[in-house]
């Protein structure tokens, strides 16, 4: 008799076997953590892992598409009224994920794999286009009129470019508060010019 796969177990073990690989993979390397090391720390056999997994890169690539998922439904389950309010959601919502653990062992994970792998480098530019594209979709709901698509995605990139910059400031210098008045004014001001920026786009 078959025994039958419990689907919500499943997807839960799926779950903890990613986030117990996404802490190996960001303390000591992708290359340096072995299918072994992840199966005791996640108290399973080999066998298990493999059931679940392929090789290292399949899991790299899950801990990473799965980010995508989750940050996808959430800019999607933004509800704003006007343009300046959909960006400054976006901004918060940036930050609110960058204060998770498990997203700062995903940016360590990132800068140091994309060093190393040129696979990883590829995978990461389609995960980047596909998110850039989103977030240019929900911004041109506030546009009147068709705006150039690539001028819209560029100026999404660069809206989300400062959001990263400011956010690596903090994390490797420290808090500019005194600079320039901390995270709200700065995504006040960040808000203010670049929902200037993007009405004042060209039409198609």
């Amino acid at each position: 008799m078959v025994k039958k796969i419990d689907p919500q177990k499943h997807a839960d073990q799926r779950t903890r076997l990613l986030a117990h690989a996404r802490h190996l993979f960001a303390a000591q390397g992708v290359k340096e953590t072995s299918m072994s090391q992840m199966a005791g720390a996640c108290h399973v056999t080999k066998a298990t892992l493999y059931h679940y997994f392929k090789n290292k890169e399949c899991i790299l690539k899950e801990i990473f598409n799965g980010r995508g998922k989750e940050m996808q439904e959430k800019v999607q389950g933004i509800h704003a009224k006007n343009l300046d309010e959909c960006l400054a959601q976006i901004a918060r919502l940036y930050f609110a994920e960058m204060e998770r653990p498990e997203k700062l062992e995903e940016m360590k994970l990132m800068m140091t794999e994309m060093i190393k792998n040129r696979e990883m480098r590829n995978f990461y530019m389609e995960f980047l286009g596909e998110k850039v594209a989103l977030g240019a979709k929900e911004v041109s709901a506030f546009l009147s009129g068709k705006k150039n698509e690539k001028e819209l995605r560029l100026l999404f990139f660069q809206f989300m470019s400062a959001l990263a910059h400011y956010n690596w400031t903090i994390k490797m210098v420290g808090d500019p508060v005194g600079l320039i008045g901390g995270e709200e004014a700065f995504v006040r001001q960040l808000v203010r010019t670049y929902s200037a920026a993007f009405q004042a786009l060209p039409g198609a």
